[in-house]
């Protein structure tokens, strides 16, 4: 029974400390600017589905927001002028693992030192945040795809 619940309790330790090493692996490839490495942590499809969603989101909510500073006349020509532009911004900027080694090299530090919060969010979902809140942080969304965790979604 004893080495039951010693299984037991190392298995939830190794599950708990699984992202942390990834997280390392990310950042020890940032440093050394290794694409390849970087290729196989991130899930580059996922980023770039997020990434375009949250385009599309803020441009279709840049013109609501401004509430009653456009007149009714003006704000349906808006909505589809930002709707536009938010489409062509959402196609055109992909996300690579150069632009993400370029993002997270404009911190000060390593991606590991710059480490301010890392936890999970559900079993299956890890969240990292680099950067002190208020100072632009990044965040980035890792999720358990079969016995690996991957980047898929970075906010920044």
């Amino acid at each position: 029974m004893r080495l039951l619940s010693s299984l037991i309790f190392f298995a939830f330790v190794a599950f708990v400390a699984w992202p942390y090493v990834h997280i390392y692996q990310i950042s020890a490839a940032i440093i050394n600017n290794d694409q390849s490495a970087l290729e196989e942590l991130v899930d580059f499809e996922s980023v770039n589905k997020t990434h375009k969603q949250n385009i599309e989101w803020k441009t279709n909510n840049m013109v609501e927001s401004s509430g009653g500073l456009l007149p009714d006349s003006m704000r349906g020509g808006a909505e589809a002028i930002a709707g536009a532009l938010g489409n062509l911004a959402a196609e055109t900027t992909a996300v690579d693992a150069k632009r993400i080694i370029e993002l997270l090299r404009t911190m000060e530090g390593s991606p590991w030192e710059q480490l301010t919060f890392a936890f999970f969010e559900s079993p299956n979902t890890f969240i990292v945040r680099l950067g002190k809140l208020g100072r632009n942080p990044i965040h980035i969304r890792m999720t358990m795809q079969g016995w690996y965790w991957r980047v898929t979604a970075v906010y920044g």
